[in-house]
């Protein structure tokens, strides 16, 4: 059975730790290092209750104000991640 498919969108202030969150997440360890993200996405798969999951982690760039809130990020989400 193919395994259904979220899409989550990791946002927030820059240099806040998203993208080390999802590598913590989806990698298993810890980035403290600063590295300006533009667009990343990462894939982890996870099984609940007997079905699997392949959810996309978007890691988006910062964002200094929730004010502008990009289209590109409002269609096509399952979710949202606000750090």
């Amino acid at each position: 059975m193919p395994s259904k498919q979220r899409k989550i969108a990791m946002m927030g202030y820059r240099s806040v730790g998203k993208s080390s969150l999802i590598i913590q997440f989806v990698e298993g360890h810890f980035v403290d290092s600063y590295d300006p993200t533009i667009e990343n996405t990462f894939t982890k798969f996870i099984r609940l209750n007997s079905t699997e999951y392949e959810v996309k982690l978007v890691d988006t760039a910062g964002q200094d104000e929730y004010s502008i809130f990009p289209l590109q990020y409002s269609m096509d989400f399952h979710g949202y991640v606000l750090v």
